[in-house]
């Protein structure tokens, strides 16, 4: 007797981060996943996909009408398992909404057959990995913005404190005239070993006339200031 061929809804997904089209894009996945359906002998019936948007948002309309498009028996087809979530609790949550219809998860790459506690174990050991590699990745991406900044690239829609847009070159920073007194004047109040609290007094006292748009100074401000130099 001839095994009857599965339906599969197919869901794609990919981050908000430099050069993305280009790695694994959502047409990349569903080229992946279109060919796995024919190697396991399933139909593929839509296909939903969320562009730039991240694995730990729960806010995916196209990820929720993935799942709701799925019936009893069908398939949730995706590249690998972290392109549904890089968050744990967004995961479990997921599966669940996906088996309360009937369904079951499929991953292309790096998924796990069958049922069970210990499946179940280690699927959410993966999810785990996944947020941790996310977080890690926040820390990285963090990390490299503020060092390419103190080399003078542009890495935002405004310059950080003490630096301007080169005029002659929009991807580039260079110094400030105007904002780098201030500049001094809290990297001096924190090699005198002032907390940042006394500095936020001083800077409001003797040098609101420095504050970028004539805001207040905060201790969050002045935390960037010192982070950067």
């Amino acid at each position: 007797m001839t095994k009857p061929r599965e339906r599969a809804i197919v869901y794609t997904r990919f981050s908000p981060r430099r050069n993305s089209d280009t790695s694994e894009s959502c047409e990349t996945q569903q080229a992946y996943c279109e060919q796995y359906a024919h190697k396991k002998n399933m139909d593929i019936a839509e296909v939903f996909a969320d562009k730039a948007v991240s694995g730990k948002e729960a806010d995916r309309p196209k990820l929720w009408a993935a799942v709701e498009a799925l019936g009893k028996g069908d398939v949730l087809l995706v590249y690998k398992r972290d392109r549904l979530a890089r968050d744990v609790y967004l995961s479990e949550c997921i599966r669940r909404a996906v088996e309360r219809l009937g369904g079951r998860i499929v991953a292309v790459e790096g998924d796990i057959d069958g049922q069970g506690p210990e499946i179940t174990m280690i699927r959410q050991v993966l999810a785990s990995v996944a947020e941790y590699e996310r977080k890690v990745i926040a820390i990285r991406t963090r990390h490299a913005m503020k060092h390419h900044q103190k080399n003078g690239r542009r890495m935002g829609r405004y310059a950080p404190y003490g630096t301007m847009i080169d005029p002659d070159d929009a991807t580039k920073l260079i110094p400030d005239p105007a904002e780098l007194p201030a500049v001094k004047t809290i990297v001096g109040m924190r090699n005198q070993g002032l907390s940042l609290h006394e500095m936020v007094v001083f800077m409001n006292a003797d040098c609101k006339e420095y504050s970028r748009g004539g805001s207040v100074w905060s201790q969050r401000t002045i935390k960037r200031i010192l982070e950067r130099v």
